[in-house]
């Protein structure tokens, strides 16, 4: 399990390093994944919808960013900089960070990055959910 992981949905496709919840659980297993991805992926949420409350130009509508790539994660490191010195020094957020994104449909993924998915996801609910 090398590398990095994406946390989606069931709206986004499974891929070797985007890991969306299992459809139908045939087990115990399949279950506790689909718990655990889901707790994570709230915690995750709620953590980037805060981000977006305390710094207006990191949320654009439609989930994207007009800047380029380089532009756009020096923003974010940025931003994830300021935000924690902000709570280190316990200055408020402005805002309400309860504005819910606009989800956005994704294509199913490709045959190959497909199946490379699936058996990644098998291997992580063999390994740490069995």
């Amino acid at each position: 399990m090398k590398g990095f992981l994406f946390l989606g949905d069931s709206g986004y496709p499974l891929e070797p390093n985007l890991m969306v919840p299992v459809g139908q659980p045939a087990n115990a297993a399949e279950g506790r994944y689909n718990t655990s991805l889901k707790k994570t992926r709230v915690v995750v949420e709620q953590i980037i919808r805060i981000w977006k409350a305390r710094f207006k130009c990191v949320h654009q509508k439609g989930g994207t960013l007009s800047y380029t790539p380089l532009k756009c994660g020096k923003m974010a490191a940025a931003t994830f900089l300021l935000h924690n010195y902000c709570r280190r020094r316990n200055i408020p957020l402005l805002d309400d960070p309860e504005d819910p994104d606009d989800p956005n449909p994704a294509p199913a993924a490709a045959g190959a990055r497909l199946a490379a998915g699936q058996a990644r996801r098998r291997q992580m609910i063999q390994e740490y959910f069995s």
